[in-house]
């Protein structure tokens, strides 16, 4: 897929060929979404130079407007990709029905593991390091 970020750059999944990506599905009203953001900033921090990237999508059909996302991030400090699904066309590709919902790819692309809740920083090593 191919969504802009807030800033109205286009990020596309396919940019990130050769490297793992934890892809994240989530919004900015979701208690548990907001419980896990620390904790996959940390790990993007630690892994970004070492092959692995986090895509964060936002579910923002489902948000009030555009900018409570923009707040969120801010207040959050994340800076890893942030694509806005603004038509929902991703999140039915992807089958999310429960948010947050994370699924982790390969260095080709491939889903290797998908996960429903919110993920604590252990449990993204861990999934992470089951695909070596």
């Amino acid at each position: 897929f191919t969504l802009n970020t807030l800033d109205g750059n286009p990020v596309s999944l396919a940019d990130f060929r050769g490297q793992k990506v934890l892809l994240n599905f989530w919004a900015t009203w979701c208690p548990p979404c907001k419980e896990e953001m620390p904790d996959m900033q940390s790990f993007y921090e630690k892994y970004q130079d070492n092959g692995v990237e986090v895509v964060a999508v936002n579910l923002t059909f489902y948000e009030k407007q555009l900018q409570d996302v923009e707040e969120f991030t801010q207040e959050y400090g994340l800076t890893f990709p942030i694509p806005l699904d603004e038509q929902g066309e991703e999140k039915e590709n992807y089958r999310v029905i429960t948010i947050p919902s994370s699924y982790f790819l390969d260095e080709n692309g491939v889903i290797q593991q998908a996960h429903i809740g919110p993920m604590t920083y252990e449990f993204m090593e861990k999934a992470m390091e089951d695909m070596d």
